[in-house]
């Protein structure tokens, strides 16, 4: 994917931690999103004044400046949102896990994910910890991760259970 949101290298995308890399792509597709509206609005303007005899007329401009100003001040206020986030999300230190009101997890909690989405990346996260017996004791002291995954818990349960 091209990042042109913000300046940013593609080794500078390297260095970002998975919840930035998150907030980076999905700011990026907002902003392709509204691109297209934008050019989607100012054919539709061209091909009704063209259709009206009206291709010579200031209005395409006028109202074409209007659309570009409006497409403008969504895209900065996506880019301010995006560095404020970005700026917040740093990464959680040594993996720990619980429910202590803070999101302190190794991994991300995104409740706009699917179930599925959800049980991938947690399981993810626990197949990182190389010791069987380590990651059942963590997975088992992990509430965040009973709620966030609701049944799909108990599935990861089983399937951690059967590698140790």
């Amino acid at each position: 994917m091209i990042f042109d949101i913000v300046d940013i290298t593609e080794d500078e995308v390297e260095l970002l931690t998975t919840v930035q890399k998150k907030l980076l792509r999905t700011a990026q597709q907002k902003k392709d999103e509204m691109v297209r509206k934008r050019d989607k609005q100012l054919f539709e303007l061209k091909i009704m004044l063209n259709s009206n005899n009206m291709e010579n007329s200031s209005i395409y401009s006028q109202m074409a400046a209007e659309i570009q100003r409006d497409f403008q001040t969504e895209l900065d206020i996506l880019v301010e949102q995006l560095q404020f986030n970005m700026s917040l999300r740093e990464p959680t230190s040594g993996g720990e896990t619980g429910d202590s009101g803070v999101d302190n997890t190794g991994y991300i909690v995104d409740y706009e994910l699917s179930y599925l989405e959800r049980y991938i990346s947690v399981r993810d996260y626990y197949l990182t910890i190389e010791d069987p017996n380590e990651r059942i004791a963590l997975l088992q002291a992990d509430t965040v991760a009973q709620e966030y995954l609701g049944t799909y818990y108990s599935v990861l349960f089983d399937y951690l259970m059967t590698l140790t």
